[in-house]
């Protein structure tokens, strides 16, 4: 609710510390997208049925990833407690070892995940807009998704996005679209395969058929004049 309402600096450091990590967690739980028990931090391609489950899965998955610094490494797991210091060397991207919660270092949305944890209090600022959005839009996302899985394991099977699930996650991608451009870089990949909702070569072709359309329009609009025209003269 803090991320959704944008509450964060209503919050005390330490609390603000402990949520945006308990965030960062789900965002990891949750970018699988699956009914089925999958290791913490492991995303892959073959996770997902189809390209519309790995672009929801990437859409979640990316927003770790543009809020964190390229370059990440990994140096070993790490673990923390709430919002107390961290334990153990988890991640550096110049030469400083930061560290956060337990996961399988297999992606580079683990090592952001990593990376974000420990620098909680200091590399999110939590007062700009675009952040909040963005960190808006992430909560929402986890809830719908988080909810849709819970049909799923009831009924053990995988089901269809609703149209409003779609566009609450299409949502998600245009704002992490915007904060990559005021960045000034392309809109990352958070792992290996991770796939994009396709939406352009539908707008394109949506543009296509409303412009045919127009212009047959016109030209029966034209033809209809025409005979008009030599009715009239006859």
């Amino acid at each position: 609710m803090t991320a959704t309402r944008g509450d964060w600096m209503k919050l005390d450091p330490k609390a603000r510390v402990r949520q945006f990590r308990a965030l960062v967690l789900l965002s990891l739980r949750i970018a699988p997208v699956s009914y089925r028990e999958i290791e913490l931090g492991d995303l892959r391609p073959g996770l997902y049925s189809n390209d519309e489950r790995n672009a929801a899965g990437s859409a979640i998955a990316r927003t770790l990833v543009l809020l964190s610094p390229s370059g990440l490494r990994a140096i070993s797991d790490a673990q923390t407690d709430e919002g107390n210091p961290t334990v153990g060397a988890g991640v550096t991207d110049t030469g400083v070892v930061v560290t956060i919660v337990v996961v399988a270092l297999a992606a580079v949305c683990a090592l952001a995940a990593v990376y974000l944890g420990a620098h909680a209090a200091v590399r999110i600022n939590f007062d700009d807009e675009v952040t909040r959005r963005l960190l808006s839009a992430q909560a929402m996302a986890i809830q719908v998704l988080t909810l849709h899985v819970e049909r799923e394991r009831a009924v053990g099977q995988e089901l269809p996005f609703s149209e409003e699930e779609r566009s609450l996650l299409m949502r998600l991608e245009d704002d992490q679209r915007r904060l990559a451009t005021m960045q000034g870089r392309p809109l990352p990949s958070p792992f290996e395969g991770a796939r994009e909702f396709a939406r352009e070569a539908t707008r394109v072709a949506t543009s296509m058929t409303t412009l045919a359309l127009v212009l047959v329009g016109a030209y029966f609009l034209a033809q209809t004049k025409e005979v008009m025209n030599h009715g009239g003269k006859r």
